[in-house]
């Protein structure tokens, strides 16, 4: 059983009816502005993710029984946002579990994988410095770190949290940073894109995502995905002839991309160059606006 092609939730553009099957990948109980509690789903088929609401007093009744990562059909209505121009959810009457279903129907691919990788390739071709090329081709003509790197996921769940979402967000804070140093033209644009290039390369080894449900192991609980990418690349750096500057440069970015320490978002040092400050932002636009245009 398959769903019906305008039931993917790319294809709403309209409020109305639905009765359809999606995939549970996040839930929460959440309250009104009258304090009264109502059920928030992440609900996601292969074309993207979007919002469900259950007003309803047996909210945390429903709560208890739904399980992530299972299809359930959902009876509802597609509404628009009355403050957001072309942004939907769904207002649900009934949730039930589904027995047949089309796996193929919920599993979030990166469908111009090819494109991505030719954007990637072209921008690491493009440095002029040496010395940051060196240290580029080191870490992707490594067949291992590459393979993991166009699979990765990005995030557990707050933003690109399928695989292959790893290389897009990536390409996206990289085309930032072009324009950034198109703005400011005292900035070492060499430095800022392979910034943006290895940012989140300690991804790889942050996040479990054989299956659909993606987790994160131990490694990543424990140490972060700025650490272990900055211990990759500095291994990395260890077996090449790269001056002082550029090692403590490039590692300084992956260290402070999530800008100041006192933020609590897991930088171990605070952002302090230009360049620095620059591949937060952008690292921080990719992150937000995706999540606001997904959900």
């Amino acid at each position: 059983m398959s769903k019906k092609e305008e039931d993917f939730i790319k294809e709403f553009n309209e409020t109305r009816p639905i009765t359809s099957q999606f995939l549970v990948k996040d839930k929460q109980i959440k309250r009104t502005k009258n304090n009264k509690p109502y059920l928030e789903l992440v609900l996601q088929d292969k074309t993207g993710q979007i919002i469900g609401r259950m007003f309803d007093r047996k909210a945390y009744n429903h709560y208890d029984k739904i399980e992530l990562n299972k299809v359930y059909n959902i009876v509802g209505k597609i509404q628009e946002f009355p403050q957001y121009s072309k942004k939907y959810n769904i207002l649900i009457d009934r949730i039930l579990i589904s027995k047949k279903y089309n796996e193929e129907d919920f599993v979030r691919k990166l469908e111009n994988q090819d494109t991505h990788i030719k954007y990637l390739t072209e921008s690491i071709n493009d440095i002029e410095d040496p010395e940051l090329k060196l240290v580029l081709k080191s870490v992707f003509e490594d067949k291992e770190i590459f393979n993991k790197f166009i699979q990765a996921p990005a995030a557990k769940k707050h933003h690109h949290n399928y695989k292959g979402g790893l290389l897009v967000h990536t390409n996206e804070v990289i085309e930032i940073c072009k324009t950034i140093a198109n703005i400011y033209e005292n900035i070492n644009k060499d430095l800022l894109i392979a910034g943006a290039i290895l940012h989140d390369l300690g991804k790889i080894e942050t996040y479990d995502y054989e299956t659909e449900m993606i987790e994160i192991k131990q490694e990543g609980i424990m140490l972060e995905h700025l650490f272990i990418g900055g211990c990759i690349i500095k291994e990395k750096m260890n077996n090449l002839n790269i001056s002082d500057n550029t090692r403590i440069s490039l590692i300084h970015l992956i260290l402070s991309h999530h800008g100041k320490v006192d933020l609590g978002w897991g930088s171990s040092v605070d952002p302090k160059t230009p360049e620095a400050v620059a591949l937060h932002q952008a690292d921080d636009m990719s992150a937000k606006i995706t999540k606001y245009l997904e959900l």
